[in-house]
């Protein structure tokens, strides 16, 4: 049996279609619990919600973050297996059942992902390299969109087609299968991160622990994208432009970490700006610049 934690924030009609894909004949048969954490939505997400047994639904007078309200999920499970789930994906029948058996069958893994289909039902990059100060630059620059015969990308594996099993440093946190013994090993999420790169840093300390990540091809769901976060850009960019400044300081050297900062600051504003500009994305500038002037109003204080 499994638990499965989704935090929710203003998803609209996301959150249903998530827990409508969960109750299929083959899928419910897993299934103990799922809570869903909602972070104080503003819409009718979770009203729509048709309640069952299974279902518990915890709902934060504040936005905790994403970290937070994924700890208070994972504390409440009870089952040997746990799926994180975004509430903008939706499983087939067969995801949950696939996920049992292959991790019944590897118990030297500690965290499965699976192959993610877009809502056109291309597969979709979920798998990344473990940053690196150098990663980090390469991609400020923009070296692999520029390149990419000469230079792989620094963190998300945009050069593999995810068309094979494999193991890997980090699975995207919109769908992660775990054993729940992975929290006696590292710990639950760091909730410093108040969303984006708690699962970088948690697949960080498990694999210095020896764990191992896995991404099985062969598994597969649908996963829509930055669907709770679309209408809000310019904000979704600060937090991630934060996080990843927050992993640099408690990852990296303190040269690599200058080496982030001066990226993030001086070279990745003008970069992505030629890139909106070479692409006719003209409408999504002033989100870049919304974006970096949250940071600096943030007065540069990263934990």
């Amino acid at each position: 049996m499994i638990d499965i934690i989704i935090v929710n924030w203003n998803s609209g009609d996301y959150l249903e279609k998530c827990i409508n894909s969960l109750f299929t004949t083959n899928n419910i048969l897993s299934i103990n619990k799922v809570f869903i954490i909602d972070n104080n939505s503003k819409d009718s997400s979770v009203n729509k919600i048709e309640l069952n047994k299974r279902i518990k639904i915890i709902r934060n007078k504040v936005n905790t973050g994403f970290s937070k309200a994924c700890n208070q999920g994972f504390q409440l499970s009870t089952s040997s297996y746990l799926l994180l789930l975004n509430p903008d994906t939706q499983l087939l029948n067969n995801t949950i059942a696939d996920c049992v058996t292959f991790m019944n069958q590897n118990n030297e893994i500690d965290i499965l992902g699976c192959q993610l289909l877009n809502d056109d039902g291309k597969i979709t990059h979920s798998c990344s390299r473990f940053p690196t100060p150098l990663g980090i630059l390469s991609d400020s620059l923009g070296l692999s969109k520029i390149a990419p015969s000469i230079f792989k990308p620094g963190i998300i594996m945009t050069n593999f087609d995810h068309k094979e099993s494999r193991y890997v440093d980090q699975l995207m946190g919109a769908f992660m299968f775990m054993r729940k013994s992975v929290f006696e090993k590292i710990g639950y999420f760091d909730e410093r991160f108040f969303v984006y790169y708690e699962e970088v840093d948690f697949s960080k300390r498990l694999a210095q622990k020896g764990g191992k990540s896995f991404f099985n091809a062969d598994i597969k769901a649908i996963h829509t994208g930055e669907g709770t976060t679309s209408s809000v850009k310019g904000f979704r960019l600060f937090l991630n432009v934060r996080s990843r400044l927050q992993y640099a300081k408690k990852h990296f050297n303190f040269p690599g970490y200058c080496c982030v900062w001066v990226s993030t600051f001086f070279i990745e504003p003008i970069t992505r700006s030629f890139f909106l500009i070479f692409s006719g994305k003209l409408s999504e500038i002033p989100d870049l610049f919304k974006g970096y002037r949250l940071l600096l109003k943030s007065k540069l204080k990263i934990n």
